[in-house]
């Protein structure tokens, strides 16, 4: 099913700041969760670190803001030891979609990454479903009744336990084969606040479907049964969302292809090839 664009988004974005564009508003009331992602040159990396820690009081005071969670990335596609210092990402909940707005219209936090980000991503989701908790926290709140054909978005987040490091990351490098070569994954990264502890994983997909095929993969399915059987979680969480609207771009295009700026200008499920991090 190919997504019907409601066009650009009102707000009061400035000239220099793409509008999102929408496959879909939010109900009104509904609660919303966004994702972006900044990437900066090498001039601005040591400065993109520092807002790991010093953006976090200002954030914390925007209005409408919720749960939200900084978090730095992995080497590659960030399912690595290694950290990557130029990629970092914001995960926000919102009271409604006009705060995220009136956010990434206005925020002088958000303004100050944008002139120093060499791209920037973010992407608006209502969630589908939820389980598991985050620091002790559900975040987020589940939205029935949401038309088909919109791409979909899956985040997980778990804290190791630390007798259980050593065996989770050493089957990630068999479970990223699998994930680069799955039919239908549109883009996959691996962040955290502590990637080593507490990994992030985040994913687009064309639909749940693709998804489904994943999840049932030899690798992914044997490390999610050894890890659970085994108890190599304190917590863990799974939540997956569909994506609703967009702004920017990564590595030159928008992963969930409602961008009518992408190259292939096609919307239709599995138009996208996967975006890999370079």
């Amino acid at each position: 099913m190919s997504i019907d664009l409601i066009g650009p988004e009102p707000g009061a974005l400035t000239t220099s700041t793409p509008a999102f564009v929408a496959a879909l508003r939010a109900p009104p009331g509904a609660a919303l969760t966004t994702f972006s992602i900044f990437r900066y040159p090498p001039g601005a990396r040591l400065w993109a670190l520092s807002q790991m820690g010093s953006a976090r009081r200002p954030l914390a005071a925007t209005l409408g803001l919720g749960f939200h969670r900084l978090l730095g990335s992995g080497a590659g596609l960030g399912f690595s030891r290694w950290p990557d210092f130029s990629r970092y990402g914001l995960l926000a909940t919102w009271s409604s979609e006009q705060a995220a707005d009136d956010f990434f219209a206005d925020s002088p936090v958000l303004a100050g990454f944008r002139r120093r980000a060499s791209e920037v991503w973010t992407v608006k989701l209502l969630a589908l479903r939820s389980h598991g908790s985050w620091s002790g926290h559900t975040p987020f709140t589940p939205m029935p009744g949401l038309p088909p054909g919109l791409p979909t978005v899956v985040l997980t987040r778990a804290s190791l336990r630390l007798r259980a490091m050593w065996r989770f990351w050493g089957r990630v490098p068999a479970i990223e084969r699998e994930l680069v070569a799955a039919p239908g994954m549109r883009l996959a990264l691996g962040v955290g606040e502590l990637p080593w502890v507490c990994p992030v994983t985040f994913s687009v997909w064309d639909d749940e479907a693709a998804l489904e095929r994943f999840a049932r993969a030899a690798c992914h399915h044997a490390a999610a049964r050894a890890a659970h059987a085994r108890g190599w979680f304190r917590e863990d969480l799974f939540a997956r969302f569909a994506a609703i609207a967009t702004q920017g771009q990564l590595a030159g295009r928008d992963p969930c292809g409602l961008s009518p700026d992408l190259k292939d200008m096609s919307l239709g499920p599995g138009s996208s090839a996967p975006i890999t991090a370079s």
